[in-house]
């Protein structure tokens, strides 16, 4: 497969309404639509590379450039069987787009897939009102000041550390049950050490 450098996978949740979010869909080299997610490209004039799903809630189309990946396998979501897909094809890097909206459970149940993926796949996340990316080890992250900045931990737990963040974290235990660790960015980069991996999410407004 030729290699691409802008990758997006596009979910069938809540499509973006912010423009530069479309845009960024739009400009990428490789869209691959996840099953329903399909029809909502094509109703914004952005045509796929692939669909993958099984294709049970997807409207018929008629397009030759289009390629169609069925995948009957009910034991497993169509992100997760995307996610494979993308592994097998050795796509390793890809924004993600549509993770959120529509269907609650749906909502939850991809974070828990991603949190599966993180030590395979780099991926980042976008939505209207945040940018989510995983963290495990130390890892830098462009900000800017006053930028909310919240930690999850979806499994087990994962003792982090911060720098540039007003309240400073040293040696935190997060766990699942934690409510989101919230803070805020006063510089143009701050950093994250976790034992384990962690969601971080910024705010984008």
């Amino acid at each position: 497969m030729k290699v691409f450098k802008k990758i997006a996978v596009v979910l069938n949740g809540q499509m973006p309404k912010d423009k530069s979010l479309i845009k960024k869909i739009k400009s990428s080299d490789y869209i691959i639509a996840v099953d329903g997610s399909g029809n909502a490209l094509i109703d914004l004039n952005i045509i796929p590379d692939v669909i993958i799903g099984d294709f049970d809630s997807i409207n018929p189309i008629n397009n030759e450039a289009i390629e169609f990946v069925e995948t009957k396998d009910q034991s497993k979501t169509d992100f997760r069987k995307t996610l494979e897909w993308c592994i097998d094809k050795n796509i390793l890097e890809i924004s993600i787009f549509g993770i959120s909206g529509k269907s609650d459970d749906h909502f939850l149940g991809n974070y828990y897939t991603l949190n599966d993926f993180g030590s395979t796949i780099q991926w980042r996340a976008f939505t209207d009102f945040s940018i989510i990316s995983p963290c495990k080890g130390m890892k830098k992250f462009e900000s800017y000041k006053g930028q909310k900045v919240s930690l999850f931990c979806m499994k087990g737990s994962s003792t982090i550390s911060s720098k540039n963040l007003e309240y400073p974290l040293k040696s935190y235990q997060l766990k699942p049950s934690d409510e989101a660790v919230r803070n805020i960015a006063i510089a143009d980069q701050f950093t994250i050490e976790s034992t384990n991996t962690i969601f971080v999410f910024q705010s984008r407004q």
